[in-house]
């Protein structure tokens, strides 16, 4: 019995063992698919999200980039608005500066004394208020009244010739070069002859002027009176410097670089000096000069430097000119230590002074009368020039007057057909006819 049943024991656990092998087998081939499915469905799932992720990103960069153009846009705008307004506000400063330079300009004064303030009346004529001071060189009339009388020896447009006596005038004297030469010329007769040339050139060659316009600019002078061919002191016209009549400091400057040692600039080789202006403003024209006396290396000198300026005017605005062209001076020195001082001679400074504050008192009271409050009142100071070795007598400059510059002119055709229309015949040049020497050139060098 034993016998029978061991070989079903051992069959039987065979079976066993086999069936447990299908069991396992089956059991790991369920779970590798299902491994599988669900690897496929992440993977499915994954590339969905990444499809998905993709389209917004996208759609999110689309979004992000209309939005920065959108604000760019914007930002532009508000920046050109703000650089509109920038504009506007820097334009509207510029505008109130200008205007407000413009008004400061209108209102700007070179001095608040008026000539009645700095004239009193002495021994029953005006002179200026600190007594020997200045000295007055009148002339007969004023370019306002000269047509007037039995003679009529003045051209028609004798009261609109300021600009021609006060640059005729202040070339010929200065060209004197030292003021002792000055004191021949210091009389009635060289104011006299001085108006008439002027007036009666400004007649005659008045259709030549290049400008063409109703007054000569300097330019037109020098081209039809041709004085930088005659005379050593000359105006450039192309030398000038305008000056506002707030700009007291810069004309004070200029006055007073007349009486510095070294005056100014010269040309290239240093021989020309400025020596005076032709100051222009509107249609009032005024000249100023100087002239040093000679008295540097004089042991008996009372002054180891000394000046004559002068002041042309045609127009008898001055009180002490009593209405008549005339010629204002002042005598300027420094003087020597323990010398004693001349009567009639100011102290350097203190007469630059003086001499300007006449000047910007005589320019403001032509400045008042004629001033709109729509434009800007200017002047425009054009130097004279002269060689400071340059020495002339008056008899010299009469010579060179009546025998060569006078005549040159005369042989030019228009100015000869013009003098024919009016009948004009030059007289000779009566500079200095009546001359006396002055007590302030004398009181200078007087010891020397």
């Amino acid at each position: 019995m034993n016998v029978l049943s061991s070989p079903n024991i051992e069959f039987r656990n065979f079976f066993f063992l086999l069936l447990f092998c299908l069991f396992v087998c089956l059991f790991v081939w369920i779970l590798y698919f299902y491994e599988f499915s669900l690897l496929n469905l992440r993977q499915k799932h994954v590339m969905s999200a990444e499809e998905s992720s993709t389209v917004s990103t996208a759609s999110l960069l689309a979004d992000q980039r209309n939005m920065l153009e959108g604000s760019t846009s914007a930002n532009a705008e508000v920046i050109a608005e703000v650089e509109h307004a920038k504009n506007d506000s820097s334009r509207m400063q510029r505008r109130a500066l200008r205007e407000q330079q413009r008004l400061h300009r209108i209102q700007g004064r070179l001095t608040d004394i008026s000539l009645n303030d700095i004239a009193t009346l002495r021994d029953g004529r005006y002179d200026f208020f600190i007594e020997n001071t200045i000295v007055c060189i009148r002339g007969s009339c004023s370019q306002f009244d000269a047509r007037d009388g039995r003679t009529k020896l003045m051209p028609p447009l004798t009261h609109d010739c300021c600009q021609t006596f006060s640059t005729i005038a202040a070339v010929v004297l200065s060209s004197l070069g030292l003021a002792v030469t000055m004191q021949e010329c210091s009389d009635v007769s060289t104011v006299n002859y001085l108006l008439y040339i002027s007036a009666w050139l400004h007649q005659i060659s008045a259709p030549v002027w290049p400008q063409r316009r109703a007054r000569p600019t300097v330019g037109d002078l020098n081209t039809a009176l041709r004085l930088r061919e005659f005379f050593p002191s000359r105006v450039n016209e192309g030398e000038f410097e305008v000056l506002f009549y707030n700009q007291r400091d810069r004309a004070k400057e200029l006055v007073d670089q007349l009486c510095s040692t070294s005056r100014g600039s010269g040309d290239a080789d240093g021989s020309l000096s400025v020596c005076g202006y032709v100051i222009a403003s509107g249609d009032y024209t005024v000249s100023i000069f100087s002239l040093a006396h000679d008295v540097k290396g004089r042991p008996n000198a009372r002054y180891s430097e000394a000046w004559s300026l002068y002041i042309c005017d045609s127009h008898g605005t001055q009180p002490w000119s009593g209405g008549k062209a005339c010629l204002t001076g002042i005598t300027v020195g420094v003087p020597k230590a323990g010398a004693e001082v001349s009567n009639g001679v100011v102290a350097k400074e203190e007469g630059l002074r003086y001499f300007a504050m006449i000047l910007f008192a005589l320019l403001e009271d032509h400045k008042r009368k004629t001033t709109s409050l729509q434009h800007v009142p200017y002047m425009t100071w054009s130097p004279i020039r002269r060689q400071r070795a340059t020495l002339y007598t008056a008899e010299e400059l009469k010579g060179i007057i009546d025998d060569s510059w006078i005549p040159s002119l005369m042989k030019n055709n228009v100015i000869a057909r013009e003098a024919k229309k009016y009948s004009f015949s030059p007289l000779k040049c009566f500079l200095g006819l009546s001359a006396s020497k002055t007590a302030v050139a004398n009181g200078v060098a007087e010891s020397s």
